[in-house]
């Protein structure tokens, strides 16, 4: 109720339960490298094969299926909302949905796990919104073999695409905190010496083309700061929307890519937590 005081209103368009890594059981067999093994092969030690569906692995899942509850009462008595946007950039359509669950994080098995664990959890409801961000860009693209999993698998409402700059990892300048290893930072920097234009603008130009030729409408969430990068980002998007992102591009990203596969980092994830 304070946090509604002070944003001077009586409801909240949405509620995040946000990076459940850091609070759910840890079951994975590694902390980084490429997990689409959890699709398939390594699926029992990821606790994702049949027959784990509604298995509590340990006191941090009992902790987010408790939230998670406290979550669904919140939105029972109308404080919250969320506004769901679905269309193009010039045509915005918005959804009031009455009871909505969201969750967000970093490593795809665990979020397919918790996604899957709710939907067989009393009260059976899915996750509405479910948020990925840094697996859907040049470095990392993994998100696109796990999507068809949180729709069939988990019956999660709508995948949402976060961060195609990874957090800063594919500008000139990544921040010191980010967690990719120097190696990693490296063969980003060797990368983008193959590309003679902006190369940011190659990298969300990458994202919003996957978002284009995904299964399901994918909306991507992109952080800007100034003006400019809005205009720039703005004038990417209409390019790829309208069929005109050319070879030239295509062909640049595919040079990229080969390079951090060269180095041993294309879709490799970092250690979160």
């Amino acid at each position: 109720m304070q946090s509604l005081e002070r944003l001077k209103t009586d409801y909240l368009d949405a509620v995040y339960l946000h990076d459940v890594e850091f609070v759910c059981a840890p079951v994975a067999p590694k902390a980084t490298g490429n997990h689409v093994a959890a699709l398939r092969e390594d699926a029992v030690v990821y606790g994702l094969c049949n027959g784990d569906e509604g298995t509590i692995q340990g006191a941090g899942d009992q902790q987010v299926l408790d939230a998670f509850r406290e979550l669904q009462a919140l939105q029972r008595q109308g404080l919250i909302r969320k506004i769901g946007m679905t269309g193009e950039i010039s045509d915005f359509q918005f959804y009031y949905l009455e009871l909505v669950n969201i969750i967000s994080g970093y490593p795809l098995p665990t979020l397919l796990r918790l996604a899957i664990l709710i939907l067989h959890t009393p009260p059976y409801k899915p996750v509405d919104i479910l948020l990925s961000y840094s697996h859907l860009c040049l470095q990392n693209s993994v998100l696109m073999e796990f999507i068809p999993h949180f729709y069939r698998r988990a019956k999660v409402g709508q995948v949402i695409s976060a961060s195609p700059l990874s957090m800063g990892l594919l500008t000139p300048k990544p921040p010191s905190w980010h967690p990719a290893p120097r190696e990693l930072r490296q063969a980003v920097i060797d990368a983008s010496r193959t590309w003679p234009g902006d190369f940011p603008n190659l990298a969300v130009g990458y994202s919003i083309y996957q978002t284009k030729v995904a299964e399901k409408p994918l909306p991507l969430v992109i952080g800007l700061s100034t003006p400019r990068e809005v205009h720039e980002t703005v004038a990417v998007w209409r390019e790829i929307h309208a069929g005109r992102e050319g070879e030239e591009r295509r062909r640049g990203g595919e040079r990229v890519k080969e390079v951090i596969k060269s180095a041993g980092y294309l879709n490799w994830s970092w250690s979160s937590p």
